[in-house]
């Protein structure tokens, strides 16, 4: 049996209407200028400074296997995410964290200016 490579950009073909979050600061940081690499809006989503538990969320449109999870910084800013924990759901209601190996998975992103 071959095996097949995942190594597709699951995010990039979506819609705007597949990302939504907790806030938006203002409409230039939108949750559809989440997406890697892109340059629209003012270069990324952020939310409201008051948020004190943001989220972004994508609707993949179907299930799918999930390999790596990329971030980035805000383009042009110094604006990056250092933390954050992964749920996930199929009705969009019932919320699971991610598990590896037993533990509740919450990752450390790295930083650089």
């Amino acid at each position: 049996m071959l095996s097949k490579k995942c190594d597709d950009a699951l995010a990039t073909p979506l819609s705007h209407s597949a990302f939504s979050s907790s806030s938006v600061f203002t409409t230039g940081y939108a949750p559809e200028y989440a997406k890697l690499n892109r340059r629209g809006g003012a270069g990324g989503w952020s939310p409201l400074d008051t948020d004190h538990y943001p989220w972004l969320q994508v609707d993949l449109g179907s299930r799918k296997q999930v390999t790596a999870i990329a971030t980035q910084g805000r383009y042009s800013s110094s604006d990056w995410t250092t933390r954050y924990r992964l749920l996930y759901s199929d009705t969009g209601r019932n919320w699971k964290p991610y598990h590896q190996d037993g533990n509740i998975w919450v990752t450390s992103a790295l930083s650089f200016r």
